[in-house]
């Protein structure tokens, strides 16, 4: 009964984002006002390339923070787990379905591991994060009137900000060597339940706050990626909305890519298109919907790449086995 409610449910909210897409679709103009991107072949290479792109990205941001929990998972590995996630990006709820992928395939390889690399993946998706936020907020203050004209964009920025500042409050609070010391925390991680989880969660965090320099790249590698992106929306809607400067383009866009993260419906189907919609209209252009389906539409050629994978056995040793101890391991298996 558990199951079918699942099913149920996974049903209804694919339901619910093909609804919102056509719906968006349908009242923004549908593909006529993408028909002007044809004539501009190399944008359509830029749009088809870019995830290649973002998965290299994704897979040194991977390695960098697996490596400091002492954890080496090589280029190959983690850009062969960044494909297959990508394919279960556009499946599972959000964009989260990847993470799950993530950290399923790294257990069956660092056994024993398991909360640590739990903090991997959590950093991994914060860093992200993160580094989307970073980029969004300075290109909006760069530019300045999108802040002064529309109040949504000045909420926008200013929750950022504060989200931004709060993290940074946790991060050092978790990281912080005189906290850890304190009674209360000695209390938490040696008699409650679970302290030993605690420990390890207190020792992981703690471990990152040794590899500075890792997290550091992780951040700007990141960054780098997230330009990219917005690079590629930037082109895409030159074409599609020539009055809107490239400034514009990139802030709504990256702003809008928040929204389609959120885990309402199967990928942020539906429910990005309609915060794109939503965020172009405010500043009197139509086709946002168009710019985020485009860039979903090319993401279809890494998630090809990942299905074979998935098919292959990602587990096989040279996708995730290339160290002695994961040759070891396969051995157990």
């Amino acid at each position: 009964m558990h199951r079918r409610r699942r099913v149920l449910l996974a049903c209804l909210r694919l339901a619910l984002g093909a609804g919102l897409l056509i719906y968006v679709l349908a009242t923004s103009g549908g593909w006529a006002a993408a028909r002007p991107l044809m004539s501009h072949g190399w944008l359509l290479l830029a749009v088809v390339g870019l995830p290649f792109f973002g998965a290299a990205v994704e897979a040194i941001r991977l390695g960098l923070l697996c490596a400091a929990q002492g954890m080496p998972v090589s280029f190959g590995q983690g850009y062969r787990l960044v494909a297959v996630g990508t394919l279960f990006n556009f499946c599972l709820l959000g964009g989260n379905g990847g993470d799950v992928v993530k950290f399923y395939y790294l257990t069956t390889t660092h056994r024993g591991r398991g909360i640590e690399l739990a903090m991997v993946v959590l950093i991994d998706r914060g860093v992200g994060l993160i580094s989307l936020l970073l980029l969004a907020m300075s290109l909006a203050l760069l530019d300045g009137q999108l802040i002064r004209t529309h109040a949504l964009i000045r909420w926008m920025v200013t929750a950022s900000a504060l989200g931004l500042g709060g993290g940074g409050l946790v991060v050092l609070a978790s990281c912080s060597t005189m906290l850890r010391a304190s009674r209360g925390s000695r209390y938490l991680l040696e008699r409650l339940s679970y302290h030993q989880t605690l420990a390890r969660v207190s020792a992981a965090l703690a471990a990152f706050r040794h590899c500075q320099r890792a997290v550091l790249l992780a951040v700007l590698v990141s960054l780098l990626g997230h330009l990219a992106l917005a690079a590629m929306f930037l082109g895409i809607g030159t074409v599609l909305m020539p009055q809107l400067s490239g400034i514009e383009i990139a802030v709504l866009a990256l702003f809008g890519m928040l929204a389609n993260a959120l885990p309402i419906t199967p990928g942020g189907l539906g429910t990005g298109e309609l915060a794109f919609d939503r965020l172009f209209s405010m500043v009197g252009a139509s086709g946002g919907a168009q710019l985020l389906v485009i860039w979903r539409l090319g993401g279809l050629s890494l998630c090809v790449i990942g299905g074979l994978l998935q098919m292959a056995g990602v587990r096989s040793k040279h996708a995730l086995g290339s160290g002695p101890r994961a040759v070891h391991e396969e051995a157990r298996l």
